[in-house]
């Protein structure tokens, strides 16, 4: 194939994947607007001025559209650190900075990543690189937390659970104008570490 050839065939790939992401961030922000991950193919294609069928080429179906947009989360999770975060030595300064790399990536970014899995369906039968990624983070979570405060693995689950509660709704404080990201931030901090301090055994 000649360079002319080449470079034809290279735009056009890239003009592809360009259309893969608008209708991802396009999913994105309707979810977020939605507040709900019951979204479908035909709704981003009229948003977006195109046909359903193009939309189908590239996602077969809502919950590959759904996957492709957690995906994206995911990766934007690892970029931010949160692997790095979950690893450090104990359960407090884990779950600190693993909540404070989500909050500040629900107010960046959305709550998408909440939104889907609130659906129980989606929770059980979605999967890809966001529940990997999650469900390693809250099983390290769990792991540290059950060994320092000294609770079983089902209620350790339940305090890492109840404790990301906080930056979610920290972000949407933020998203809605209702206080200042900083604020958002301390809060986030003194909360957490306040709730374990209260859990930790009297002994």
């Amino acid at each position: 194939m000649d360079d002319m050839g080449q470079r034809g065939e290279g735009q056009a790939r890239m003009k592809a994947a360009d259309r893969a992401v608008m209708m991802v961030e396009e999913a994105d922000r309707q979810i977020n607007l939605r507040r709900s991950a019951r979204i479908s193919p035909a709704d981003i294609a009229g948003d977006l001025g195109t046909s359903r069928s193009l939309v189908y080429s590239y996602f077969a179906d809502p919950a590959a559209l759904l996957r492709a947009v957690l995906d994206r989360h995911a990766g934007q999770l690892a970029a931010a650190g949160i692997e790095e975060a979950v690893a450090r030595p104990d359960f407090a300064s884990a779950m600190t900075d693993c909540s404070l790399i989500y909050l500040d990536h629900v107010v960046q970014h959305g709550a998408a990543i909440e939104l889907c899995f609130r659906d129980k369906w989606l929770a059980r039968n979605l999967d890809g690189a966001m529940r990997t990624l999650g469900n390693s983070i809250y099983r390290r979570l769990a792991r540290k937390a059950q060994r320092e405060l000294n609770y079983s693995a089902h209620d350790a689950l339940g305090i890492v659970q109840i404790l990301q509660a906080v930056p979610e709704e920290g972000a949407r404080l933020v998203r809605n104008g209702e206080v200042s990201f900083a604020m958002a931030q301390g809060l986030c901090r003194r909360l957490i570490a306040a709730s374990i301090d209260e859990l930790r055994p009297s002994n």
